[in-house]
């Protein structure tokens, strides 16, 4: 949750002055308040004060609210914009949302309570975009240190292939370099995931067993909560170490505006709009693109009100364990992002009731795909099924650690070929 007292600025602009104290009056001991009477004030008051958010009426002499916002956001792309009116300009609503990219529209009169809970979101939601932003900025000065350092190990090797032992010493502290870089990534991937106490918290019993091949991972899993729906999903990028590592990054900020943002709250839904997303953002959707970077996942919500569990897969499943019968729901064969030969990719939502005690599973494909044993073969998605169910009973604690160590047995000497990630958590337990 944000600090709000006296930690964000907004600026009200209404032409009327009675609105402007009212607003003022309820808010100023709870935020930095300015206001303006027109939008000529109101850039004025941009111009000369740090402002987090503006909150404009609609319908306001010379300039409307919506043209007001438009025109400011070369300057101020990242405020958080809202519309007041208390008129039905639809037209005008439909634009600013589409075009202008204001957060929220409210109708007048407007109610304090309700405004406070806009506006505590709104600004959970900025500062969540503002520490993305950075994370984005320091894991692209991460890896544009470690391009310099291999160019510049490149260039030591040509200029002194005959002095083998300076050449030995400088390859020793150059990879260290590169490692303490790579370790900085992992810090900067790590502070994105989602924390396992809130996890826990919203799921009651959940493991989660996560180990990436590499020191960063294209594996990640990803967690939400909003009232009485919990969100949680495994998701498998393309490629690990670093190149997996970027691809989790843009998931993950996708997922949180896809859901926090634009309030999508369906698993189907949901995957439709980031394969959506992940096309744009990598320009797959052009004639001559040969990206066919993307995702396979599972993604579970948890209705704790309507006792009621929904799921959606891309490629990877979901398995669920009820009066010791093991069950599984296969995703939809097709990856978030990629090529795409159909004129819509649509994904498929299941729904299940929670009446009686169940156990769920979702995973990506590293733990069924490693190799290891006596043949030196893969530990196959039968065993996987065998082994859940046989230990579906036992505490989460100890379920993790069961898989932790038959996987670590099955490789032995043999390398981890591929991030693994499992997710397990127990829903209905006290029904009887």
């Amino acid at each position: 949750m944000v600090d709000d007292k006296k930690k964000y600025s907004i600026l009200f602009i209404d032409d009327e002055e009675q609105n402007l104290n009212v607003f003022k009056m309820t808010f100023k001991w709870y935020y930095e308040v300015h206001t303006a009477i027109s939008a000529k004030e109101g850039y004025k008051v941009l111009e000369n004060e740090h402002i987090d958010m503006v909150i404009t009426d609609q319908r306001m002499p010379k300039e409307t609210g919506v043209e007001f916002l438009q025109n400011i956001i070369p300057k101020y792309p990242d405020l958080v914009r809202i519309i007041l009116t208390g008129y039905s300009d639809v037209e005008a609503i439909a634009y600013a949302i589409n075009e202008v990219g204001i957060y929220q529209y409210i109708q007048k009169p407007w109610d304090a309570d309700e405004m406070r809970h806009i506006l505590t979101k709104a600004f959970n939601n900025y500062q969540l975009q503002l520490d993305n932003k950075k994370l984005i900025v320091d894991l692209k000065v991460a890896n544009e240190s470690l391009l310099e350092i291999n160019e510049q190990l490149e260039e030591k090797v040509e200029e002194r292939t005959k002095e083998v032992m300076m050449q030995k010493a400088e390859l020793e502290s150059k990879n260290s370099k590169i490692t303490s870089s790579i370790n900085y990534a992992k810090r900067i991937q790590d502070a994105m995931l989602p924390r396992f106490p809130a996890m826990k918290r919203a799921f009651g019993d959940l493991f989660l067993l996560f180990k990436p091949r590499d020191i960063v991972s294209g594996d990640f899993y990803w967690f939400y909560e909003d009232m009485h729906m919990k969100f949680v999903a495994a998701v498998d990028c393309t490629g690990h170490g670093v190149p997996g590592a970027f691809m989790s990054l843009v998931g993950q900020q996708a997922l949180n505006r896809i859901v926090s943002q634009n309030q999508i709250h369906k698993p189907d839904l949901i995957l439709n709009e980031l394969h959506k997303d992940i096309r744009g953002l990598l320009r797959q959707d052009s004639i001559d693109s040969e990206n066919r970077d993307g995702m396979d996942m599972a993604i579970c919500i948890y209705n704790k009100k309507e006792k009621m569990l929904h799921f959606s897969g891309a490629k990877n499943p979901l398995i669920y364990i009820q009066d010791n019968e093991l069950h599984q729901i296969k995703g939809d064969k097709h990856p978030i992002g990629g090529r795409q030969k159909e004129d819509e990719r649509i994904f498929t939502g299941h729904t299940l009731k929670i009446d009686k005690p169940t156990t769920f599973y979702i995973f990506t494909d590293g733990y069924q795909d490693q190799f290891g044993g006596k043949d030196n073969r893969k530990f196959m998605i039968l065993n996987m099924r065998n082994l859940l169910l046989k230990i579906h009973k036992k505490s989460v604690s100890e379920q993790k650690k069961i898989l932790d160590t038959t996987i670590e047995d099955w490789m032995k000497n043999e390398k981890q070929l591929d991030d693994i990630l499992v997710i397990g958590f127990k829903l209905g337990q006290n029904i009887k």
